[in-house]
């Protein structure tokens, strides 16, 4: 009988949108790679509606396609509630499924879809659901909005050029014309204003010029909002951004998504070579790289300091209002983006080569080559080359982008003024990390290892980056009591200019009956969770510290409804000085709702990458990228990055600083 049900639904789908053109839903770039005993099966799913979710099962044929076995012992993007979209990757153990792997192997992915949900989030109380993204003739699209406001009366202003699609070339659009119901902003810098009764439900609409024709999916949508909530006794103006990402863009308008729909369809990959068998020798070696083109530039390699010949402050930073832009280090263009060639050697292979947070073409030789683009200043080119045994190297130089009218400062110039500006009080990095070894409750197992944890992490940050050891909280064995205290101490330090990391390592819980999360303090008890302490008062406590950016990275199973709707994570678009003016509440964890293990590979990976970093300025969202598939291929957790939800993140991300 459901089976019918389902039958019915989907017809009616059908009937519904008859009248406009589908987006055929398919496996795209479906691509294999070894790396050790495992091997990375990474795909997308293109035309997905918006919230789709699919079952996904991965096969593999030996004999040319003409069978295909199951793969047994996968994790990652691959069951059911896999999302569609770019960057998706299926992880399989070769050697638990057979003893060995030794010839020509092609791999077909099959996907069953599931219940279409509509892509909404909120920001203070007001919800942004999409109803559409879709192609307009002439080159344009139209994004149709339903907005609702759960709070307070108020006014509601979107500035049109404030409303962006990033495509995955990087390249933004505005919106050029709006309307908020009956208010229309005809030009790019109008401001449809629009006050919303608590409760009231109405419609936006933005239309965007130059978009190409064959745009399929827009990699990230942002809404720049304002609320003007009058209080009697002044004027409140909050603003924030909504951001929506991986999203597919139609050819004609959608409707109807709250349907069920019922499909199956598959694709298989090309014929790849793969030798997969046991490790007998350990290789610590990492890769290395030499850059063809551009020709003569200079490759920096690991540092302990920025290491670039300016006079030092007694903090340690750089002067940089005092040098010029140019050092002589750099390679000089006009061009808004560049082709960087080079190579990449190792006797077990190349895994990857990535430069600023894009994926290099890889060939079979190690040679590989990636369009990067620059902006107007100085511009830092790191290249991170991974070999086949999950070492990995990183190497920058520095290109400078010419003006139309000369030479002005880029991303990071403005990011050095900012860190050294004697005038005002430089941000202040302060931490709180936590460990929790050894419980007080018997029934609770004592772990091994988050101590150690914790004080590697405390070291890559005092040793390599911007954080005072006086500005360092780091408690062995913290009690409920304890956390909060410090918690309740940095609500009343930390300042608006200030940067915040809490870290994590110990014992967590999810409760799948309240669907709440904990972390376990020493002094927690297995059969009562009076001193457990709740996600949502983590929560609270990160949105109630008024910092410019507050990171939360913790080792224990954590997650759920912490973090907003519809995250998935994608290379960073945003110039680092611009990531940095925006308020930030972003969390990063080694786990989602499962189990995590003692020894942890999710930290180990991390500081790893702190300490190989060659970058002045790295964003956590490009740090958590860079470690995410090692800490997949090593362990049965999926490590999870996103903003935490209902705590004044507006879009920006935090910042780590080199000494």
């Amino acid at each position: 009988m459901s089976k019918l049900h389902r039958f019915i639904l989907s017809v009616a789908v059908v009937l519904l949108i008859s009248s406009s053109a589908i987006v055929a839903q398919d496996f795209k770039s479906i691509t294999a790679k070894q790396l050790g005993e495992k091997v990375n099966i990474e795909y997308a799913i293109s035309g997905e509606s918006l919230g789709q979710m699919f079952n996904v099962t991965p096969y593999y044929s030996l004999d040319g396609g003409k069978t295909f076995l199951p793969m047994k012992s996968v994790k990652g993007n691959v069951g059911a509630n896999v999302p569609g979209g770019k960057d998706q990757i299926i992880i399989w153990d070769v050697l638990k499924d057979m003893t060995e792997l030794n010839g020509d192997v092609i791999f077909k992915l099959t996907a069953d879809t599931k219940s279409t949900i509509p892509t909404q989030d909120e920001v203070g109380k007001m919800n942004f659901k999409i109803e559409s993204i879709h192609h307009l003739a002439g080159n344009k699209a139209e994004l149709l909005l339903s907005i609702t406001n759960n709070g307070p009366t108020r006014n509601l202003k979107m500035i049109n050029g404030l409303i962006t699609i990033t495509d995955f070339k990087k390249q933004k659009y505005d919106a050029q014309r709006g309307k908020i119901a009956e208010v229309e902003g005809p030009e790019r810098y109008s401001t449809p204003e629009r006050e919303l009764k608590s409760g009231e439900t109405v419609k936006a609409s933005f239309v965007f010029d130059r978009i190409p024709d064959d745009l399929s999916r827009a990699m990230k949508l942002e809404l720049g909002v304002e609320f003007i909530t009058n209080e009697g006794y002044g004027i409140d103006l909050k603003i924030g951004k909504v951001k929506f990402q991986d999203l597919p863009i139609s050819l004609t308008k959608t409707a109807g998504l709250n349907v069920v729909v019922s499909k199956k369809f598959d694709a298989a990959s090309s014929q790849n070579h793969f030798e997969v068998k046991k490790i007998e020798v350990a290789d610590k070696t990492p890769p290395t790289i030499a850059i063809t083109s551009p020709a003569n530039v200079v490759l920096v390699g690991k540092e302990s300091t920025r290491g670039r010949p300016y006079a030092q402050s007694s903090m340690g930073m750089d002067d940089k209002r005092k040098r010029a832009l140019t050092t002589g280090e750099e390679f000089a263009t006009t061009e808004s983006n560049i082709e960087i060639k080079g190579n990449a050697t190792d006797e077990n292979g190349i895994f990857s080569v990535v430069i600023n947070g894009i994926d290099a073409n890889v060939n079979k030789d190690g040679s590989f080559n990636a369009i990067i683009p620059l902006i107007v200043g100085k511009n830092e080119i790191a290249i991170r080359a991974i070999d086949a045994r999950q070492n990995s190297i990183e190497k920058k130089f520095f290109i400078l982008r010419k003006g139309a009218g000369g030479a002005s400062k880029g991303e990071t110039e403005e990011l050095d003024l900012v860190f050294s500006n004697n005038e005002k009080r430089a941000p202040k990095y302060y931490a709180l990390i936590l460990g929790a070894n050894d419980y007080i409750d018997e029934s609770v197992p004592d772990l091994d290892a988050p101590i150690s944890d914790a004080a590697k992490l405390g070291l890559a940050l005092t040793s390599r980056y911007t954080f005072d050891p006086q500005d360092v909280i780091f408690i062995k064995n913290p009690t409920r009591e304890q956390i909060i205290n410090e918690l309740d101490k940095l609500t009343r330090i930390v300042t608006k200019n200030d940067n915040l990391l809490v870290f994590y390592a110990g014992h967590g819980y999810w409760d799948q009956q309240t669907d709440f999360g904990y972390w376990l303090p020493v002094d927690s008890k297995s059969n009562t969770t009076s001193n457990w302490l709740a996600n949502s008062q983590i929560r609270d406590y990160v949105a109630a510290i008024k910092s410019k950016h507050t990171l939360l990275i913790t080792d224990a199973c954590f997650g759920g409804s912490i973090f907003r709707t519809r995250k998935t994570f994608e290379e960073t678009s945003s110039p680092k000085n611009k990531l940095y003016d925006n308020l930030s509440r972003q969390a990063m964890t080694s786990g989602a709702l499962t189990e995590v293990p003692d020894k942890s590979l999710f930290l180990e990976y991390l500081v790893k990458r702190l300490n190989e970093n060659t970058k002045d300025y790295l964003a956590a969202e490009e740090l958590f990228s860079s470690f995410k598939t090692d800490v997949m291929n090593g362990s049965p957790v999926t490590p999870m990055f996103g903003d935490i939800k209902d705590s004044g993140d507006e879009g920006g991300d935090f910042i780590f600083v080199k000494k």
